[in-house]
């Protein structure tokens, strides 16, 4: 079995990487949340116990679910990984007087550390003058596991990120990526932490894996359109035929990724936000046909469901907050669209969405709550259409839903 295999969205889960929400969370204030892209304060209590509804779900659906701080630890064993590690990110921060320090230290309380943050001594003048509390920061974002890097096919991508911020957190995934021995050995489509341009971004909440043969991407606030032409070629470079969607998102902050307006959940339903997706305002589409490293030709849609239809894909398109504007505008802020989907059909979210809950009941899917997943008083069927409804109003306040938090390693195939 390859050790990364991700040919679709839909497939049967096997391994997922999560991160589990540590007291890097509440080493931020108000003043200084917006630095690390929150808009708010979280109560790492409270998010805590949602995020333990989700890995208690994925625990009972997947065969393999990997910690990120575990798997961190472990190739910190090796002292080449970690002092390699620690020389790219001191010197990211502009602190390379610390890695003799932070190298002393064992790799568990290293992990730990990295997540949380570094703080600043304030030994000199400029230091003590600097509103920074930190030398490297805390990474609150490291929860969406998604972003810093995507499995696609056989290999990894690793993130180019948009905001500096969240390159660490490239760095210590290409590291587990390069080492562990139950990711490593295939080797990056492309790796983000090498880029040459601040042009070139790309994030994993914009790339969704179609099939085999067929990617979408966002061209988002995130995800810049050099970047695309970037994953095009070398996704395609030993490829006869890649074809890629791209879809133009507005660059702001409801919209920072695809997938908060767009997931999918069957082969032949997804989840939208309908006014940028199938209403009459909805973004507009790119096809970019790709063979043997060179983009060929692209065409213009008026829309990401005419681009599905010109490749025979005639999708149900459920709407994120039902047919109410009102409830469409407030369910997609806090990520009503963005689901996860663990099985063909078979998804999870946050309960708090009712009208989109609502909507996919209206659509087939059976509402199961997700405590009665871990406590096995319900189990799931092949072939049944459920979507698991999971507490998240804390966790939904840091800009994320179930798939922003989840990385893919390995699905089964999928028969189209």
């Amino acid at each position: 079995m390859s050790k990364i295999s991700n040919y679709s969205e839909i497939g049967k889960l096997n391994t997922v990487i999560i991160h589990e929400p540590g007291p890097e969370m509440e080493n931020m204030t108000p003043e200084t949340a917006e630095e690390v892209l929150y808009d708010d304060i979280l109560t790492l209590e409270l998010a805590l116990k949602e995020h333990r509804q989700l890995s208690g779900v994925l625990n009972q659906v997947a065969d393999n679910v990997l910690e990120f701080s575990s798997l961190l630890t472990d190739v910190l064993q090796d002292n080449k990984v970690k002092l390699d590690l620690l020389q790219d990110v001191c010197a990211l921060h502009g602190h390379n007087e610390l890695v003799d320090d932070l190298m002393a230290l064992p790799a568990a309380q290293l992990s730990r550390q990295f997540f949380e943050g570094t703080l600043l001594k304030k030994d000199t003048l400029e230091r003590y003058l600097s509103p920074s509390r930190h030398a490297i920061p805390p990474l609150p974002n490291a929860f969406f596991t998604r972003d810093a890097v995507m499995c696609v096919y056989d290999k990894a991508v690793i993130g180019s990120m948009a905001h500096r911020v969240r390159l660490t957190e490239a760095l210590l995934l290409k590291a587990m990526f390069n080492n562990h021995e139950k990711l490593s050995g295939q080797g990056f489509h492309f790796d983000g932490t090498l880029r040459q341009s601040e042009d070139v971004t790309i994030e994993g909440g914009d790339l969704l894996v179609f099939r085999d043969d067929l990617l979408i991407i966002g061209f988002s606030e995130r995800t810049s359109a050099a970047a695309i032409d970037r994953i095009a070629q070398k996704m395609s470079h030993r490829m006869e035929k890649l074809d890629i969607i791209v879809v133009d998102l507005p660059k702001i902050r409801a919209t920072i990724h695809l997938d908060m307006i767009f997931t999918l959940l069957d082969r032949d339903t997804v989840m939208n936000f309908s006014p940028l997706i199938t209403g009459p305002g909805k973004c507009k589409a790119f096809h970019m046909a790709c063979s043997m490293g060179k983009i060929k030709k692209i065409t213009e849609y008026s829309g990401l469901p005419k681009a599905l239809r010109h490749f025979g894909l005639d999708m149900n398109f459920v709407n994120c907050g039902g047919d109410n504007a009102f409830s469409q505008e407030r369910e997609q802020w806090t990520s009503g669209a963005n689901f996860f989907t663990f099985a063909p059909g078979q998804i999870i979210g946050y309960k708090h969405n009712r009208a989109t809950m609502e909507a996919l009941n209206q659509s087939g899917f059976d509402i199961v709550d997700a405590q009665d997943i871990i406590e096995q008083k319900v189990t799931l069927t092949p072939g049944q259409k459920a979507a698991v409804a999971m507490d998240g109003s804390e966790l939904s306040r840091g800009g994320g839903g179930c798939r922003c938090m989840t990385m893919p390693v390995h699905r089964e195939a999928v028969n189209w």
